[in-house]
């Protein structure tokens, strides 16, 4: 099995990601790719250990500290939209590396952006305070982790050439299989619509007032967790 990404700049991510636990599948699930990754924990504290019958004084390894992690991730709506419903509680994570071996914590999480680009796409950091941690990594998470359908499509804004015009889009994702349902966050500006039959596939969002709204994507597929992807419209 190898790691789904997605293929927009927003998104772009082939490394190293940050997994949550689903209940419902029982596994951990994709939360978001990020750019790099944070220690594991911070290094031991060192007590001294003296005994009456040896003249020297030893160092024995003492309290090791869960220290807050941070992540740097691409600040994209998309990437915002999936960590604001995650923000505040107790989550079971799992740092995923390209390799497959992983780190398993619990934690709480916040997001800022930071004054960084990278080609041009700001960046965004993920703080994880920890509350308990695993003491040794995982070496192989591929029987924790399920899959996520991903949308493989790169989307871009859509400007509509009239007021009742429309754009059509081609969908493609991993799995092929999956399948998608695209909502709009107002039917009064414009409306989105997935084909039937061979044209399943098919996104075809038309205008109805002059407006801007946003259409959402959701990726599906059983068994597997599904993933949500967003186009900014507007209509002349």
């Amino acid at each position: 099995m190898a790691m789904r990404e997605y293929t927009d700049k927003g998104l772009l991510s082939k490394d190293s990601a940050l997994y949550v636990y689903d209940d419902t599948l029982a596994k951990y699930v994709l939360l978001i790719p990020v750019t790099d990754m944070p220690e594991t924990k911070g290094a031991p504290a060192t007590v001294e250990k003296t005994v009456l019958t040896d003249h020297s004084v030893k160092e024995v390894e003492g309290l090791q500290t869960n220290d807050q992690k941070t992540y740097t991730f691409n600040y994209h709506r998309d990437n915002i939209n999936r960590i604001k419903g995650f923000v505040g509680k107790e989550l079971k994570l799992l740092e995923v590396n390209p390799d497959y071996t992983g780190e398993k914590y619990v934690g709480s999480m916040k997001i800022a952006r930071n004054s960084v680009e990278v080609n041009g796409i700001v960046q965004g950091s993920l703080y994880v305070t920890v509350s308990d941690a695993d003491e040794l990594p995982v070496e192989d998470v591929r029987d924790i982790i399920a899959d996520t359908a991903v949308l493989t499509t790169p989307l871009n804004d859509v400007v509509l050439a009239t007021t009742t015009g429309t754009a059509t889009i081609t969908l493609t994702a991993l799995p092929s299989t999956a399948t998608f349902t695209a909502v709009s966050s107002s039917n009064s500006i414009c409306t989105a619509a997935m084909g039937v039959s061979n044209n399943a596939n098919k996104l075809t969002i038309t205008g109805v007032a002059k407006g801007f709204a946003k259409v959402t994507i959701t990726t599906s597929a059983t068994g597997e967790a599904s993933s949500k992807r967003t186009i900014l419209v507007e209509v002349p």
